[in-house]
């Protein structure tokens, strides 16, 4: 079977000028689900837009891809997951018995899956130089070795660009306890507060006209096939295979990587080195 290439991805910008709040405010909605295929459905809220408001500007993206190597579903199983607060939920796990992409710092771990990027065409055409020239996807999962420190990792690769690609995992280990949990994640904030705080100040500071809020909501989800993905902000102004060890080969060191506790994901686009997500 021929996996046709399917990481899709749309950003698209939309302006509005209106005189009907409420008008304004379906539209936007709708727009905003149908860019992001009803991954998020609503981003305005009963009290957006108003009378006072001048002007929405709206920016949504959608990502959605399959692993290069699927996670087989009979064998995710339950399991807990421990929340920062010591408290426990039982969630579904993905679990493989595959090498995989791993790097062994010394308080984190670093987990590298690829997403598929082959196209159906150059698989049959083999014509290699195009799929090089494809974009290359990955999720990288960063994961303590306890509960403990998260905020200042992530700290650390928000204040410095390098620090994310110089700590992924370039080579692939075998693995002995390797345990993912399936999720679904939403996030919304108002992220006003954050751009003044990296310098951005001019918008949010005019006299007769300035942005009052600046809306981003997320909605990721990953199961055993792969990713599905949307983002969307509103500014308003007011790889390997499975494989065995031959019998005369000594066994390399397997590696643990049990996300069982919180940590820090993001979706990279490994050729431009962009975080997607």
């Amino acid at each position: 079977m021929l996996w046709a290439f399917k990481i899709f991805m749309n950003s698209n910008s939309l302006n509005i000028y209106y005189m009907q709040p409420f008008e304004s405010r379906r539209q936007i909605n709708a727009w905003v689900a149908k860019e992001t295929r009803n991954l998020i459905t609503q981003v305005l809220d009963p009290n957006d837009p108003n009378t006072d408001t001048l002007r929405v500007i709206a920016n949504a993206i959608y990502f959605k891809a399959e692993w290069r190597n699927p996670f087989k579903e009979e064998h995710t199983d339950d399991g807990e997951f421990r929340r920062l607060d010591g408290s426990t939920v039982e969630v579904p796990f993905l679990q493989s018995w595959c090498s995989q992409y791993i790097a062994c710092h010394k308080v984190f771990m670093v987990l590298k899956l690829h997403y598929d990027a082959m196209d159906a065409a150059a698989w049959r055409t083999h014509d290699w130089e195009f799929y090089e020239s494809l974009p290359k996807f990955s999720m990288c999962i960063f994961l303590l070795d306890g509960r403990k420190g998260l905020r200042s990792v992530v700290e650390k690769i928000a204040s410095s660009p390098r620090f994310l690609h110089d700590h992924i995992p370039t080579d692939s280990v075998p693995v002995g306890d390797f345990r993912l949990p399936k999720f679904k994640l939403a996030f919304e904030r108002n992220i006003v507060d954050d751009l003044m705080h990296l310098g951005l100040q001019l918008p949010f500071t005019g006299d007769d006209i300035c942005v009052n809020r600046v809306i981003h909501k997320a909605v990721i989800e990953m199961n055993e096939e792969g990713s599905e993905a949307a983002a969307v902000t509103v500014e308003s102004e007011d790889d390997m295979g499975c494989s065995l060890f031959d019998s005369y080969e000594p066994e390399p060191k397997r590696v643990n990587f049990v996300a069982d506790h919180p940590f820090a994901f993001f979706i990279v686009e490994e050729k431009s080195g962009a975080i997607v997500f």
